[in-house]
């Protein structure tokens, strides 16, 4: 005979102990999705709306069936995180919304040449420049925070920061004078559609060169503390002279050292220009060819910018010269290779290597026929024999290589068939000597299997591969597989400047850009224990059943 109150009780006994795994379970997964990356809904929204403010995300358009897809806001948080300087997840972490809540410029991050084409880090330009080099600026407004008199002088010395490097001039007029450049502090809105936020978070904007009044002005939040100096508050020099590169013209760089970086880095001491600040402002204006000798108070020139560091991995342009040399080439410099890595007295600048060749190269290219070097730049090339500059040089893209399109990103011949190719974003060319671009051309360049979707430079090396680089990684290319030799991408510091890596990196060999990793993080861990738990649910309540049979 069944005693009914026993198994009564054995059923609630194993009831009681599944409840108890299953609230277990519950907070152990509550705990971890609280402290994974996830963040509450409300960061998640605030942040769509940062990355609409800044250009990286277009706003649903409802009417028109347009709607913003999870892959787009994934995109955009990448390119916000390259632009940062953070691990490009593509997820809400915890590291971008630290970058998010920094105090910034408040002008949009994707705008510009090279600001949709994350495939440099560098400066980029707007699309417009002032058309002369001589500006007027005028001061409407100060802040009570310093003195006016003070105020005057940071902003002449922000102005002067940019027309120590380039060709520029600018004189201050009276305030019943018209001018290039307003410059004036405001609270909350101020009349031009952007509004101010108080303090923290947007410090000051500033206007492109345009045929609109308002071009070329500087707005700042009079609701920061301004200081001049000292490392509290916010340093009125380092934001003026920020805001106004973009008067003149200039992007956010994506360099975080360079102070067109779009974040407030605070307070720096002996401010100078970083490089990639003078390469871009050269780019739209030129050098300054009057201050060395040009005035009477014996100033001297600018001094070169450095190469940024022998051990870096990013560059604009591979090739090779006649008498056997290799080289690397970023902005502004030029790094012959030798067997054992960087050779000695290198880097140096790119105009003592290549007289007559300006900074900022798209593409070099190595012409084994002729044994001419050639390099490319906007709609110009500049052919050399090994160091020297070839008479008649520069000529026009399309007198010589017609059918190519200008601002290349790279150029090389393939070893697989010796024929010349050109990359531009996300398209390769073949092109053919006295004919041009082939038919059936551009084609994808992810037909070439497990290259990086764009490129920075490429080589035919005389070990007889070809070489890809992007960003701070090679890849050789295996030609009868037609595909990326196994252990690539490496880190090209290491691979040819013969750097050391970095303890812990892993940047001997990493995985390829867009791969997926399988590697188990905190983000997982709640799905992964979601299954077990309903696992051992079941069988908790199949033993239930057995125990009453």
């Amino acid at each position: 005979m069944v005693d009914i109150s026993s198994s009564v009780s054995s059923t609630f006994t194993c009831m009681r102990a599944t409840m108890t795994f299953i609230s277990v379970a519950v907070v152990i997964i509550f705990h971890l999705a609280v402290n994974s990356d996830a963040l509450p809904m409300r960061d998640a929204q605030d942040a769509k709306m940062y990355l609409m403010n800044y250009g990286y995300l277009k706003q649903s358009d409802m009417a028109n069936g347009q709607l913003t897809t999870e892959g787009d806001v994934v995109k955009a948080l990448k390119q916000f995180q390259y632009m940062a300087n953070i691990d490009e997840t593509g997820t809400l972490d915890n590291d971008t919304m630290r970058m998010m809540k920094m105090p910034r410029c408040g002008m949009p991050d994707m705008v510009g040449t090279g600001s949709h084409d994350v495939r440099k880090k560098r400066f980029t330009l707007s699309q417009l420049k002032w058309p002369y080099t001589d500006l007027t600026y005028r001061l409407d407004g100060t802040t009570p925070d310093l003195p006016a008199a003070l105020v005057n002088q940071i902003m002449a010395l922000a102005l002067k920061a940019w027309s120590d490097v380039s060709s520029l001039t600018f004189a201050q007029v009276a305030a019943d004078q018209p001018a290039d450049i307003l410059i004036d502090f405001f609270e909350a809105d101020h009349g031009d559609g952007n509004p101010f936020d108080g303090p923290g978070a947007v410090l000051a904007h500033a206007y492109f060169p345009n045929p609109n009044p308002i071009a070329g002005d500087a707005h700042f939040d009079d609701a920061e503390t301004y200081t001049d100096g000292i490392p509290q508050g916010i340093n009125l020099f380092q934001v003026a002279a920020h805001e106004f590169g973009h008067s003149l013209g200039l992007g956010h760089s994506t360099i975080d050292a360079a102070l067109m970086a779009p974040f407030y880095q605070g307070y720096v001491p002996d401010f100078e220009l970083h490089p990639d600040d003078v390469a871009g402002i050269q780019a739209h204006y030129g050098q300054n060819t009057n201050q060395a000798g040009g005035g009477d108070d014996g100033d001297a020139a600018p001094p070169t910018p450095p190469a940024s560091g022998d051990c870096i991995s990013q560059f604009t342009a591979t090739t090779q010269t006649a008498d056997g040399g290799f080289y690397f080439i970023n902005d502004t410099h030029a790094f012959r290779i030798g067997p054992n890595g960087l050779e000695a007295g290198y880097p140096k600048t790119i105009a003592t290597e290549f007289p007559g060749l300006p900074n900022n190269i798209d593409a070099g290219l190595f012409f084994q026929d002729n044994g001419k070097t050639y390099f490319f730049k906007g709609g110009d090339y500049y052919q050399f024999s090994s160091q020297t500059m070839d008479d008649g040089y520069p000529q026009a893209i399309a007198t010589a290589f017609p059918g190519l399109p200008d601002d290349l990103d790279s150029a090389f011949v393939w070893t697989g068939n010796g024929r010349v190719y050109f990359t531009k974003g996300d398209q390769y060319y073949r092109f053919s000597a006295g004919v041009g671009v082939d038919d059936g051309y551009p084609r994808p360049l992810s037909l070439w299997t497990n290259l990086p979707p764009t490129l920075d430079a490429a080589m035919q090396h005389a070990n007889g591969f070809t070489y890809f680089f992007s960003g701070d990684f090679y890849y050789r290319f295996n030609d009868d597989e037609f595909k990326v030799d196994a252990g690539y991408p490496r880190d090209t510091s290491v691979g040819w400047l013969g750097c050391a890596a970095a303890i812990g990196s892993g940047n001997v060999t990493v995985s390829p850009p867009g791969g997926g990793s399988t590697a188990l993080t905190s983000a997982g861990l709640p799905s992964l224990l979601l299954v077990i738990l309903i696992i051992c649910s079941l069988y908790l309540a199949d033993l239930c059943v057995l125990v009453n049979l």
